[in-house]
C-alpha cells in the first residue's frame, strides 16, 4: 500500500502501535496476575510396572512428564522426561479453576485407598492457589465417588495443559 501522505502515515502507524501496545500490555498484565495466584500444581498418575506421568506446574509453564518407576516427587523438569510443555492462556486458567470449583476439589477427602487391590493405579494431587488452602490428595486404587468426578478433573488438566494423560 502506498501512502502519499507522510504525516498521515506516521500518525496510522503510532496509533497502530499504540494500540497493539496498550492491548499486548493488558494481556500480559492479566496473564502475569493470574501466574503468580498458582503456588503449586502437581499432579500424576501411573501404575506400578506402567510408568507415571505427571502435569507440573514450573516457571510459568506446565510440563507433562513421563517417568518409568517410582521418583516424581521432585519438583523439577527433567528434559529427558518432558512429552510436552504449555503456557495456558488466562481464559484457560480462569476455565480450569471454574472446574476445579465445580468439582469441589477443595473439599475433597485427603486420602483414596483401596487396599484390596495390588499393584493398581496411584495418583496425586497438590495444588495451591492464592487465597486457598493448600491440598496433598492421594490415591491408590481408589479415587472421588462418583469417579466420573475425578475423570472430569483428569479432563479438565489435559485441557489446560494440551496433553493428555
Amino acid at each position: 500500500m502506498v501512502w502519499y501522505s507522510s504525516s498521515y502515515n506516521i500518525e496510522l502507524s503510532a496509533n497502530i502501535s499504540y494500540s497493539f501496545s496498550k492491548n499486548y500490555g493488558s494481556i500480559l498484565h492479566k496473564l502475569s496476575k493470574m501466574n503468580k495466584s498458582i503456588e503449586t500444581l502437581n499432579f500424576f498418575i501411573g501404575g506400578f510396572s506402567g510408568g507415571y506421568e505427571r502435569i507440573i506446574w514450573l516457571n510459568d509453564k506446565l510440563h507433562h512428564q513421563y517417568f518409568t518407576g517410582g521418583g516424581v516427587e521432585d519438583e523439577e523438569a527433567r528434559p529427558d522426561d518432558v512429552l510436552n510443555v504449555a503456557t495456558p492462556s488466562t481464559k484457560d486458567w480462569e476455565e480450569f479453576w471454574q472446574k476445579v470449583d465445580t468439582l469441589k476439589v477443595w473439599s475433597w477427602e485427603k486420602e483414596y485407598i483401596n487396599s484390596d487391590i495390588i499393584d493398581g493405579t496411584e495418583w496425586e494431587l497438590r495444588i495451591k492457589r492464592e487465597g486457598r488452602r493448600r491440598r496433598r490428595i492421594y490415591g491408590l486404587n481408589a479415587y472421588p465417588q462418583p469417579e466420573r468426578i475425578f475423570n472430569s478433573f483428569v479432563k479438565a488438566i489435559n485441557k489446560l495443559s494440551r496433553s493428555k494423560i
